[in-house]
Formats: structure tokens, C-alpha cells, sequence
């Protein structure tokens, strides 16, 4: 054991960190003040856990953590936070836009993977692919076919004119008769000799009508008389038309046709081309739909991540001794906001004079009277981190000692800062 003299030895954080925000922002919230603790957030098993992508237990088909669950998940460490409302309205947007496609099509790849082998495998007789060949087949023999004809009638060269004719013809006729007959019938009345007429007036006279005067026979005859008509009428009308039409424009029809039929191949060709390739991932489709998903699923975990980072949290735990920012204030991406240190383990700094050479991982015993006050004296040890020699002094060595810094209580025994009283410290080196 060699005893060193103390020069000058100060006690420093063995972690601290600088927390700061990776986007621009303003700080929304500020739950840290200086002297607060902080509790330390496990950033890779979180990072883990959003890119296995867990689906929530009540419902398989959505996605976990949307901004309220990670705000929730969070919230023991969270120590700022910037305004973020858009990065919580894109998460929770590709969530649902997420669910939508695991509702139309990633819920159900084996039908999918079923029902495009039936309708896209070359294996398939009813397939696309057989039904294109079968397609070309049929336009080679429709070509075919119509340069045998053109050439039986001779009509491989040019045709000056066409010709097109219209021929109509409208015919209409008609009958009408009418028959009507009218009858009137007389009516002959007789009132008989002796027949008292009562009533008339005072010396005869004449009752309207009649023509009578006294008693007497009377009698009234009316005459009954027939007409008839009859009317007839008739018609017919006919029309005849014809249009012919002529066309001076010259045509080829034999190789207009030809020129369709390659035409034709040339499109069946191209879609025949496409629907090989479409069909070159057949064998591997529940892989590639798995792959698909995952590629959304990424694009989620994306956005998880720039939602989690304008959440201020600290990897380590520690105490507040800084806070740069208020609420309001404009953040730039990388500036401090808050310092966190962490004192249950420290650094010591010293530099000594010692006689003999220091390894690291030498174990280092400070004895000292804290704050030059009386009572018994204070024992710290720890071991060797780093040490390196002054080239002026080949006795004098700069030495960094980590040693716990908790009492049997759990509070600090040296605060951060801490310089030593050389006259009431020694150090001790094994």
C-alpha cells in the first residue's frame, strides 16, 4: 500500500446528461424543476417494443400505442414535452388507416393467396394467362382467316370507293263508315159522345189545345215517321325512298387488317409480359403480403418514434441540476433543456503525488474530515479508472477514482462539486 499527497482532488458526476429535443418545437410542458428527481426511461426496450409491433388484447386487429397510451406510458419519466399535435393526429391516423387494411385485405391472405392461384396460376386452365394465350390464338386465326378471304376476292390492293345504300318505303290506309236512324211515333186520343166535360167555362168557349167547345166526341192523331243515314269514308297514301352514298377515300382493307392483327399481338404481348411478372410472386404471396404489412406496420413505428421524441425523458436517474427552457420558449433540435446528474456514483479527480506507479483498477481509499468539522473521519473507496503521469513531475499523477456515493440510507455522502481539504484528506493506493 502506498500512502500519495493530495495536490487537489474534487468529486464529480460519474453520469450526467444534457437532455435535449431531436426536433424543433416550442415546449409545451415542463414537469421538471431544479432538485426534482428523475426517473430513468428504458428507451431500447421501448424502442423493442414498438417495432414488434404488439396488437392490443381487445382487439387483434389494431395496433398498440397511440399517442394517449404512450402518453400514458411515459408519463412516470417525462420531464418536458413539446407541442405536438400534429404528430398526434398523423399516429393515430395511420392506426385507423392500418386497421382499414387489415379489415379490406391483410385479415385474409390465405383466401386471398387461394383465389389468386385460381385465377392467376399458369396451372390453372380457366387461369388470366391460359385465357390470354388462347386470346393471341384466337386473333392469329381471325387475321388469318380474313387475309384468305381478301385474297380469294382479290382485294389485296387499294379500293377507290365505297359505296352504302338506304332504301325505305312507308305505306298507310284507312275506313270509316257511319249509319244513324231516327223514328217518330203518333199518338190518336178520342173521348166518346156523352162524355161530360166538367169545368169549362161559363158558355162554351175553348180549352186550350183542343178545339172543342161541348160535349161531344173529341179526338187527336199523331203521325210516326223514319230517317236514316249512312257516311263512308277512305284513304291510302304510300312513300318510297332510296339514298346512295359514295366514298372517294382510298382504302387498303388487306393490310388495315394485318396492321389490326399485329396491332393486337403487340397489346396481348405487353399484357401477357405483365401478367408473367404479377405471376413470378405466386409461389412466395404469403410472404410478400406479410411484407406489405410490415412495411405499414413500419411506417406506424415511425411515427410512434417522432411522437416519442418530443417527449423529454432521461436514460438515466438521476437529480435535476439544470433547466434551460420554460414553457413558451422556442426549441431547437439539440439544445439543452434539462441537466440531469446522476450522484449515487461519482468521480473522483485527483491529482496526486505518489512514489510509485498506478495501474487501473488499483483500489484508491480517500479518508478525510468532511467539511473540516470535527467527529469521526469519512472513508470512500473505489478503484482506478483512468490515470495518466506529468511529463514535469514523474511523481505527480492525474487520477480518476469511481467509488459509490450512498450512505447506509441511501442519501449522497459528497455533494457534486465537492473539493477536498488536502490537509484533512489522505489517499491511499493498492
Amino acid at each position: 500500500m502506498g500512502t500519495a499527497k493530495v495536490v487537489s482532488l474534487s468529486v464529480r458526476p460519474f453520469q450526467v446528461t444534457h437532455l435535449c429535443f431531436e426536433a424543433d418545437g416550442i415546449l409545451g410542458q415542463l414537469n421538471a424543476e431544479l432538485g426534482s428527481a428523475a426517473v430513468a426511461f428504458n428507451f431500447a426496450g421501448f424502442y423493442a417494443t414498438l417495432g414488434a409491433m404488439p396488437p392490443s388484447a381487445s382487439d387483434p386487429t389494431r395496433l398498440n400505442y397511440n399517442f394517449l397510451e404512450i402518453q400514458a406510458f411515459t408519463a412516470p419519466s417525462t420531464l418536458a414535452s413539446l407541442r405536438a399535435e400534429p404528430n398526434k393526429a398523423a399516429l393515430n391516423k395511420a392506426i385507423n388507416a392500418r386497421q382499414n387494411a387489415w379489415f379490406a385485405k391483410y385479415g385474409h391472405i390465405t383466401a386471398i393467396v387461394n383465389r389468386m392461384n385460381l385465377y392467376y396460376s399458369p396451372a390453372t386452365a380457366t387461369s388470366k394467362p391460359n385465357r390470354l394465350a388462347r386470346l393471341a390464338f384466337l386473333s392469329q386465326v381471325q387475321a388469318d382467316e380474313l387475309s384468305l378471304a381478301y385474297t380469294a376476292d382479290g382485294r389485296t390492293g387499294v379500293v377507290r370507293n365505297t359505296t352504302s345504300s338506304i332504301s325505305s318505303f312507308t305505306a298507310s290506309g284507312g275506313d270509316l263508315t257511319e249509319t244513324g236512324q231516327t223514328n217518330d211515333q203518333s199518338l190518336g186520343t178520342t173521348v166518346g159522345t156523352g162524355v161530360k166535360l166538367h169545368n169549362l167555362p161559363p158558355g162554351g168557349g175553348t180549352i186550350a189545345g183542343w178545339g172543342f167547345t161541348g160535349d161531344g166526341p173529341v179526338s187527336d192523331n199523331f203521325q210516326e215517321s223514319t230517317n236514316s243515314s249512312t257516311t263512308q269514308s277512305s284513304g291510302w297514301a304510300s312513300q318510297r325512298e332510296g339514298i346512295l352514298n359514295t366514298d372517294y377515300a382510298y382504302r387498303v382493307p388487306y393490310w388495315e387488317s394485318e396492321a389490326q392483327n399485329q396491332r393486337a399481338q403487340i397489346s396481348l404481348i405487353d399484357e401477357q409480359f405483365s401478367q408473367y411478372m404479377s405471376t413470378l410472386n405466386l409461389p412466395f404471396l404469403p410472404r410478400v403480403l406479410l411484407n406489405e404489412l410490415n412495411s405499414i406496420d413500419g411506417d406506424v413505428f415511425r411515427l410512434q418514434i417522432a411522437y416519442l421524441n418530443t417527449i423529454l425523458m432521461s436514460p438515466i436517474a438521476g437529480t435535476v441540476t439544470g433547466v434551460y427552457k420554460q414553457p413558451g420558449d422556442a426549441v431547437k433540435a439539440g439544445e439543452p433543456v434539462i441537466r440531469v446528474e446522476d450522484s449515487s456514483t461519482i468521480l473522483l479527480v485527483a491529482n496526486i503525488v505518489h512514489r510509485d506507479p498506478i495501474a487501473v483498477g488499483a483500489t484508491v481509499t480517500v479518508t478525510t474530515q468532511l467539511f473540516g468539522g470535527a467527529g469521526a473521519p469519512t472513508l470512500l473507496s473505489g478503484n482506478v479508472v483512468a490515470v495518466r503521469g506529468r511529463a514535469e513531475d514523474d511523481e505527480q499523477w492525474e487520477v480518476v477514482a469511481k467509488c459509490g456515493n450512498l450512505d447506509g440510507a441511501g442519501k449522497p455522502i459528497f455533494p457534486l462539486g465537492y473539493h477536498f481539504d488536502y490537509d484533512d484528506t489522505s489517499v491511499s493506493i493498492v
